[in-house]
């Protein structure tokens, strides 16, 4: 379905904007988009190194890598990229293209970008749930003042459309007051902190599915002007 998309974030100007279904059906698959995630937070890796990670082969992780390739998401690393890395052999290392993917949905066209759309949100919903549950299960190994800063939660509110359309743009400005994660600047270099760590924020933000939907909009009554003059008797 069509949508009109709020504009990009003002803060994230090296962000990936995809519009295209074909794009979206490559980002689709759970280890595709963990991969990303990964080499978006740690910055570049192999194949191998990234099949270690995602406890998966390293000829999977090739195949995804080489599919997210195609897509533009990821890209051979330079040499500067790797300083301070062990470079090993012919290893093959990959960065991601970009530090954001924002993603708008298809244009209105037909079953097939409904399903690559379909698919791609689905796919981020799992990874959401998934980096969660992650979280609760380590949680207890990280010191206490990051246990007790963290937050799992939610708030119903009561909205119109173009109400959260504004919230989302509060949302984005709260956020472009904050550090963005760099790979490239570990803890203790540049601006960034040496207690810093990667924070993972997942924002949704949609009409509670156990509500029946609104029917369309009403149209303005029609203003036709101050009455005239009635007929002549």
């Amino acid at each position: 379905m069509a949508t009109d998309a709020p504009p990009d974030p003002p803060h994230l100007p090296d962000a990936d904007v995809v519009t295209e279904a074909s794009r979206l059906q490559a980002l689709a698959h759970p280890l595709r988009l963990r991969m990303l995630g990964l080499l978006r937070l740690e910055g570049p890796s192999t194949a191998s190194r990234l099949a270690q990670r995602c406890g998966e082969s390293s000829g999977l992780t090739s195949y995804h890598l080489r599919q997210l390739a195609g897509a533009g998401f990821v890209v051979d690393a330079d040499a500067a990229d790797l300083v301070g890395r062990e470079v090993r052999g012919r290893d093959r290392w990959w960065k991601a293209a970009s530090r954001f993917t924002v993603t708008h949905r298809p244009a209105l066209g037909g079953d097939a970008e409904a399903a690559a759309s379909g698919d791609y949100y689905r796919a981020v919903v799992d990874l959401y749930a998934e980096r969660a549950r992650a979280w609760l299960l380590v949680e207890h190994t990280w010191p206490e003042q990051w246990q007790a800063s963290s937050s799992l939660g939610d708030r119903m509110l009561s909205l119109t459309p173009e109400e959260v359309t504004a919230l989302r743009a509060d949302l984005d400005g709260v956020l472009a007051r904050y550090r963005q994660h760099d790979p490239a600047l570990p803890p203790g270099t540049g601006s960034v902190p040496a207690d810093a760590v990667g924070v993972s924020l997942q924002l949704q933000l949609f009409p509670d599915p156990e509500q029946t939907p609104p029917g369309p909009a009403e149209p303005a009554p029609h203003d036709a002007g101050p009455a005239g003059p009635g007929p002549a008797s």
